[in-house]
């Protein structure tokens, strides 16, 4: 069956969609033939044809295409060329694909398109989307344009959320949504009428709204009508359970006199609503029904005709808004209606005081202004542009500028002197409310005429209104005696410490406040102004009012002495008064290093001052150029030659002797002896030096000389000034004076300024020095060796020992204890087998014995090991160990020239000869000792067979023994590190060790650079 259709305005096409299949027809209007058959508007499954609209010059059928429940997903809105039936565009505006409505606009340039939560608006020859809103909630079911193009009605489906759907009014000049209702179902159609101010909204079944239309006004947004449909008998229930009566379409007349619903859902249906012809019940229809009469007031039933046409009725009163003028137009609205106006200010203008004035109509008191007081409020808030009577019933006043109702004329002529030119106003004779203030809208009164106002509510407001007076600054209005802006205080308004009182000096015009109370004025320009102006003060002579604790006059600030009233000025500010008479007066007031003298010696008592007195109670006395404490004045009064007092005898040179003919001489040390005679003048313990060598005699004290008539410098061991013959500060033996096992005595060696101790009693100095040297190894030519040289004892606590030529700890005499097998090899000090190679073969140690316990010759593959045929290679590792020729080559392979013992086998040749040469007595005789010899022979080959076995076992057993012995010193050292790291040192030597702290210092050195070096090698694991 047919879904929706569409008229061209033209009459000539209708569009219709099929229901049944996804297919449109257009028609021709006048005998509904098919123009070109079913046309497809097929886009793929689960789409549906929701709505077609033909455009107004019936060229373009516009389809809507959009899901079918939640399938489909290909719609568009498909246009459609009418003549030739050809798709012109399909469009997709916005990426949508679920178009339920389409609208031509009114010419046809535009397209309205409804989706979900959306509406479009596309141009129809760019096919450009031109607006796009998103103010719609639900499913735009119908879209409609306005026969004027002006408005845009959309029709919204149900949403859960907001309880019901949205009827809306877009304006399309600016895009506003202009008014939305609310119903409680779903809006299925939407239509406006002819004349475009009203427009139908048709509902779906469900809920109160059910099966109703509702018409509203589009300027307002009022509700006109609302007309439900009565739905068949078959249908029962109400509200949300009345399944029946949904409006699918709704159609205005031409006319708009009828309104047509298409209705569906179990009350399939058309239906035809008209408007009622005579509403007012007057006898006058809306329209002309024949009669050639029109109701020119349908909504008023007291009248029908209108003569001139002016909008008011020609029935007089008590009809309402009868026209006063039936027969002239008129445009007044207040003192009568339908009558001439022509300043439009809605009086007749019969009765319009000012007919060409539209702002004004009537002058109540006459005095030429009318009554209708219209005026701007500038920035100031004053009146400007003032029309009309501000007063309409005093004729005396019409201008009030400050607006405070008072008027700006005035009676008094004398006024003119104080009032400001700008003011306005005028004089009139009995002029009434006058303001006096006409710019200010706060005051308009003045009792006592000192031009300040009464009113009390303003900030300009006279503080004595009915007393004259002439006060600016803290209040306005009030007696100022002496002019300075601040009134005479009174009982009510005193004079106060802020300065916002009264005039605290009201017969000086320079000064008004007293901040601080203390009778000097804060005006610091004025007269006997405040210098602290803050702080109440009696100070009159260098600063006025400011405090002055000790009443002097003086402020304490100025004033040195603030809390001595008999001192107020220290003219060299040594803190002691001028004021001779006062206390502590200043003997040296021009002085500042100086102020009293106390001996009257005319020298002041400060010692560091000017002329100071360095003996301020000793009038004799007052200089001391040497500083040493007596005077420099000499005093013999009894001329005897000696001076007396406190004279200096040495005046220019330091001195502390107290003796009256040497006073004030030099005594450094101060032990009685001058200087000069002194032969220790710093030390005083000591003052003689018979033997002249620079120790005291005084041998008791701290540096005496334990040799007083004999020179020396010794300087060591506590005895000093004795004769060193070596110069080393330790005295030669004398007496019983001579060296020490423990170094404490004499010198060991009086003549080698190098040595002086010999702990071990060797004969060797224990002072020891060395220092490494490079030489020619004269056992390898072409190569250099490291040696020491050095001077001393390298072991001071072994008699037996004192060199150690390799510096490796080691000593070099070979009968001594723990001697060094290679004095020349610092890496090799031990050779357990006697074959001159060391045990040690630590990485880098030189030529280490690889058979420790065997004695050995090889050099070649390993040093130390059994060499048989001397030619350097090892046995274990020469094919033929007996031919000194051949060193190299696999065993076996190799053809050795001797392959035994020589010394042997000329043993065993020598018995063959002689056993042959007793052979010839007889043949059988020979041929047993053949015989034997064959044995004899075999037997030997036999026997050195089983030696060579037998070798071959030793030396497995060699090697076996050796690995032990590797072990065995393995154990060895882990046992010596066990008990070194737990402090059993006596187990330690009994395994060999040697405390590294018994050697000398650079052999320490050494064995640490050692150890860094063992442990920066990496292991196998490290580099795994």
């Amino acid at each position: 069956g047919a879904g929706k259709l569409s008229w061209s305005d033209d009459g000539r096409f209708i569009g219709v969609t099929s229901q049944a299949a996804d297919e449109v027809d257009i028609y021709y209007a006048s005998n509904l033939t098919s123009l070109h058959g079913a046309i497809s508007s097929d886009v793929g499954g689960g789409d549906f044809t929701y709505d077609i609209d033909l455009s107004p010059d019936g060229s373009k059928a516009a389809i809507a295409i959009g899901r079918s429940g939640n399938s489909g997903i290909n719609g568009v809105v498909r246009v459609i060329d009418v003549i030739n039936g050809t798709v012109m565009q399909n469009l997709n505006p916005g990426g949508e694909d679920r178009f339920h409505s389409v609208d031509f606009s009114p010419s046809g340039s535009h397209i309205a398109i409804g989706t979900v939560g959306d509406y479009y608006v596309v141009d129809a020859s760019s096919w450009a989307t031109t607006r796009s809103e998103s103010a719609p909630a639900g499913t735009v079911n119908s879209i409609a344009w306005s026969p004027s193009g002006e408005h845009i009605a959309i029709c919204e489906g149900y949403v859960q959320n907001q309880g019901g759907s949205r009827l809306r009014i877009f304006e399309v000049d600016v895009w506003s949504n202009t008014w939305t209702k609310s119903a409680s179902t779903s809006c299925y159609a939407s239509d406006f009428s002819p004349d475009g101010n009203q427009v139908v909204f048709g509902l779906g079944w469900y809920a109160a709204d059910g099966a109703t239309a509702k018409i509203y006004e589009i300027s307002s947004g009022n509700s006109i009508d609302s007309f439900a449909q009565g739905r068949p008998g078959g249908c029962s229930g109400t509200g949300n359970s009345n399944q029946c009566g949904q409006n699918n379409g709704v159609s205005w007349s031409p006319d708009g006199t009828y309104i047509a619903q298409a209705f569906g859902r179990n009350d399939e249906g058309f239906y035809i609503w008209k408007s009622d012809l005579d509403p007012d019940n007057d006898g006058w229809n809306t329209t002309d029904q024949g009669d050639g009469k029109v109701d020119e007031f349908p909504d008023d039933g007291s009248q029908w005709e209108d003569s001139d046409s002016d909008g008011y009725g020609d029935n007089p009163a008590p009809a309402l808004n009868p026209d006063s003028c039936p027969l002239v137009f008129g445009n007044s609205t207040m003192d009568r209606l339908g009558c001439p106006d022509v300043d439009g200010d809605g009086y007749s203008d019969e009765n319009d005081w000012a007919p060409s004035n539209k702002e004004q109509w009537v002058d109540a008191d006459g005095d030429g202004f009318g009554d209708n007081y219209l005026y701007d409020i500038a920035s100031n808030q004053l009146h400007i542009n003032q029309r009309g009577d501000a007063f309409p019933t005093d004729s005396t006043q019409w201008n009030d500028t400050d607006g405070d109702g008072y008027g700006d004329n005035y009676e008094d002529v004398s006024w003119n002197q104080y009032r400001a030119p700008e003011w306005p106003g005028v004089i009139i004779s009995g002029a009434q409310n006058i303001d006096v203030f006409p710019l200010d809208r706060t005051q308009w009164r003045d009792t006592d005429g000192d031009w300040v106002g009464d009113e009390q509510m303003s900030d300009r407001a006279d503080g004595c209104p009915t007393i004259w007076g002439n006060s600016t600054y803290d209040r306005l209005g009030c007696l100022d005696t002496d002019g300075d802006g601040y009134s005479d205080p009174d009982a009510n308004w005193p004079a106060k410490t802020d300065c916002y009182g009264a005039d605290a000096f009201p017969i000086d015009p320079t000064q008004w406040c007293d901040e601080d109370n203390d009778g000097f004025g804060s005006n610091t320009d004025g007269n006997d102004a405040d210098d602290c102006p803050n702080q109440a003060g009696s100070s009159t002579e260098d600063q006025k009012g400011c405090p002055d604790r000790d009443g002097d006059g003086y402020s304490n600030t100025g004033d040195p002495f603030p809390d001595d009233g008999t001192q107020w000025e220290d003219s060299d500010g040594d803190n002691y008064g001028d004021n001779p008479d006062g206390n502590n007066p200043d003997f040296f007031p021009d002085d500042a290093s100086q102020w009293r003298d106390a001996d009257g010696d005319g020298y002041g008592d400060n010692p560091g001052g000017n002329n100071g007195d360095r003996f301020p109670n000793d009038p004799t006395q007052w200089s001391d150029a040497d500083n040493d404490g007596f005077g420099d004045n000499f005093v013999d009064n009894d001329g005897d030659g000696i001076s007396e007092g406190n004279s200096d005898v040495c005046p220019q040179t330091y001195g502390e002797s107290i003796a009256a003919s040497s006073r004030g001489c030099p005594d450094s040390d101060g032990d009685g002896y001058t200087d000069p005679e002194d032969a220790f003048p710093n030390q005083p313990l000591q003052w003689e030096d018979q033997d002249g060598d620079g120790y005291g005699d005084n041998v008791q004290f701290t540096d005496g000389d334990e040799c007083i008539d004999v020179y020396g410098e010794s300087t060591e061991n506590g005895v000093q000034g004795c004769p060193d013959s070596d110069g080393d500060g330790h005295a030669d033996p004398f007496g019983d004076f001579v060296a020490e096992p423990d170094c404490t005595g004499a010198d060991a060696f009086p003549n080698d300024p190098l040595q002086w101790c010999d702990k071990d009693g060797d004969g060797v100095g224990d002072n020891y020095q060395s220092i490494n040297k490079t030489v020619i190894d004269e056992e390898n030519p072409g190569l250099m060796i490291e040696l020491c040289e050095h001077i001393g004892d390298a072991f001071p606590n072994d008699v037996t020992q004192s060199s150690d030529i390799d510096c490796d700890g080691r000593g070099d005499n070979a009968t001594g204890i723990a001697p060094d097998a290679f004095p020349l090899r610092k890496t090799q000090q031990d050779d357990n087998d006697g074959d001159g190679y060391g045990n040690n073969f630590t990485n880098g140690a030189y030529r280490p014995d690889e058979c420790r316990n065997e004695y050995g010759t090889s050099t070649i593959d390993r040093f130390g090991c059994p060499d048989s045929d001397n030619d350097g290679m090892s046995d274990l590792n020469d094919p033929c160990k007996w031919d000194p020729e051949i060193s190299t080559g696999i065993p076996g392979q190799v053809v050795c020239s001797i392959t035994e013992d020589p010394n042997k086998s000329a043993d065993e040749g020598a018995v063959v000869e002689l056993e042959a040469e007793s052979s010839n007595v007889m043949l059988y005789a020979m041929g047993g000792i053949i015989t034997f010899m064959l044995a004899a022979i075999l037997v030997a080959m036999l026997a050195r067979q089983a030696s060579r076995k037998k070798m071959m076992r030793e030396r497995a057993l060699e090697r076996k023994a050796e690995e032990q012995f590797m072990d065995e010193e393995e154990r060895r050292e882990q046992w010596i590190n066990y008990y070194v790291s737990n402090g059993e040192f006596d187990k330690a030597r009994e395994l060999g060790w040697v405390d590294p702290a018994s050697l000398p210092a650079w052999k320490q050195h050494e064995i640490q650079q050692e150890q860094a070096l063992q442990a920066s090698i990496p292991t196998m694991l490290d580099l795994d």
